[in-house]
């Protein structure tokens, strides 16, 4: 039983987590929105329903890399206290990399799907 109000308690910080992030957080809330969007768009245009699943996949692992970056952020925000530092700024830029790597990742995902559909031979 214990067991169970544990993890009901971590699901609970979880959810906090979530909306903070989506409180607070604009890229978070763009792209929580664009995986939204696929959901609806994709079969509206003709994706099937595994096309669809790879591109909300990406979009999925694009809002895991921007939540990790967020996380990233604040946490070295903290530890400089307002301060500049060369090495939290490479970091920061780093951080931020994963997420532009994995929006345009979806986008080729998409746009390769798109064209498929587009094109027939």
């Amino acid at each position: 039983m214990k067991e169970i109000a544990r993890l009901i308690r971590a699901a609970g910080y979880a959810f906090e987590g979530l909306f903070y992030l989506i409180k607070k957080e604009k890229n978070t809330r763009l792209i929580l929105m664009s995986a939204i969007a696929v959901v609806i768009i994709c079969p509206l245009i003709g994706f099937t329903p595994i096309q669809t699943m790879f591109v909300f996949f990406t979009v999925i692992v694009t809002a895991v890399a921007e939540v990790l970056n967020t996380a990233i952020e604040i946490t070295l925000d903290l530890h400089i206290k307002g301060a500049f530092h060369p090495k939290v700024k490479i970091a920061k830029d780093i951080a931020a990399c994963t997420v532009l790597l994995c929006v345009v990742n979806s986008i080729a995902v998409f746009g390769v799907i798109l064209y498929s559909h587009l094109v027939k031979p």
